[in-house]
């Protein structure tokens, strides 16, 4: 029987899924569950919200935007047009739209895409908070002049965040460009050599590409760094017992 529990288990799964780079189990959960008139009654505006970030997760950046507004979430529908180049809409929306870290990072955005000089610059925390999923995003989307914008003006944004390019090489990792990440990350290792996180990063990356001892080395450096850090510490006994 279909009922609210129905609908909380798929929407779990369909997280997962998303979760675990499986796009396409994904969308099928989600086009069944928004297809079926039955469970309109069981689909709550947190369910919606989890469904227009999956949508964004797929690409699917003209879904997204239209189930943010059934959230009334102008932020997340503002965010959703920015990623479908649709820069003056986004715009238009931000005009109304309440103050909000989201929207912050969304004006920046727009400064950024339209080529102008950008004047409002994100804060810290929402380097932190949006700036690895955009760039995800963006690749997924495969956007390579709004990514190259990025990457233009990150020097600006190390000023205010020095886990900036960090943050990129993460979206690069998730992305599978290894090649790419592994530049990002090692210049953050140089730019702050006590960052165990990237160390980690790095060994994981230099495992997917089968340099064992690099990823060794990568690894038992983190483990100095972060000796509390359990994914560290389980990576690195995986790695020794490869050697």
């Amino acid at each position: 029987m279909h009922d609210q529990s129905y609908v909380d288990d798929q929407i779990s799964k369909a997280v997962k899924f998303v979760n675990e780079d499986k796009f396409n189990e994904a969308e099928q959960i989600v086009e069944s569950l928004v297809a079926n008139q039955d469970l309109k009654d069981f689909i709550k505006l947190s369910h919606l919200q989890n469904i227009a970030e999956i949508y964004l997760s797929l690409g699917k950046f003209k879904l997204a935007a239209n189930t943010y507004l059934m959230t009334d979430n102008p932020a997340g529908t503002a965010f959703s047009y920015v990623l479908l180049k649709e820069i003056d809409k986004a715009k238009q929306i931000l005009a109304t739209t309440p103050d909000s870290p989201a929207k912050f990072w969304c004006q920046y955005l727009c400064e950024l895409f339209s080529g102008h000089s950008v004047k409002n610059y994100p804060s810290f925390l929402e380097i932190r908070h949006f700036l690895e999923v955009t760039v995800y995003l963006l690749l997924r989307s495969n956007n390579q002049p709004y990514i190259n914008l990025i990457i233009k003006n990150l020097k600006k944004l190390l000023d205010i965040n020095v886990d900036s390019e960090k943050l990129v090489g993460y979206a690069y990792f998730h992305f599978g460009d290894l090649n790419n990440a592994e530049l990002l990350l090692k210049n953050s290792v140089k730019r702050s050599a006590y960052d165990g996180e990237v160390f980690f990063m790095l060994g994981k990356l230099y495992l997917q590409k089968g340099l064992v001892s690099n990823a060794l080395s990568m690894l038992e450096n983190s483990s100095l760094l972060l000796p509390e850090h359990y994914p560290t510490q389980e990576l690195l006994k995986k790695v020794k017992s490869m050697i």
